[in-house]
């Protein structure tokens, strides 16, 4: 019987950059859509008297959710808006580290530090 690491299963070790890259947004997306879900079902408030952490956190919640409400949509719809708005700010976050990881781990190293330095 074979057995299957969960870096495996995810795609984060082997399988194409495009693969990985698509993993690590899903679970940006995934850790935007839990945590601001949290926040809110916590009883955090959406208008008036917003913690500074939470301005910084879930500002592209707070930028969309206004948008939306002053688009007239009802007090449901902004919070579900702003919920998806920081699962897809977390998810390019994701894909922008996942993409910045493997330019650092495939750079060519310098030739200015070759071995014939000096």
């Amino acid at each position: 019987m074979r057995t299957y690491h969960l870096t495996t299963i995810a795609g984060i070790t082997g399988g194409s950059p495009l693969r990985q890259i698509l993993c690590w947004a899903l679970a940006g997306f995934g850790v935007g859509v839990v945590s601001a879900s949290a926040y809110l079902l916590l009883g955090g408030e959406y208008f008036l008297f917003i913690p500074r952490w939470a301005e910084v956190v879930f500002y592209p919640g707070f930028l969309a959710g206004t948008a939306a409400y002053d688009l007239g949509l009802r007090q449901n719809a902004p919070k579900v808006v702003g919920v998806l708005a920081v699962g897809f700010a977390y998810a390019m976050l994701a894909a922008l580290a996942c993409f910045a990881w493997f330019a650092f781990k495939h750079r060519r190293p310098s030739t200015a530090a070759g071995p014939h330095s000096q």
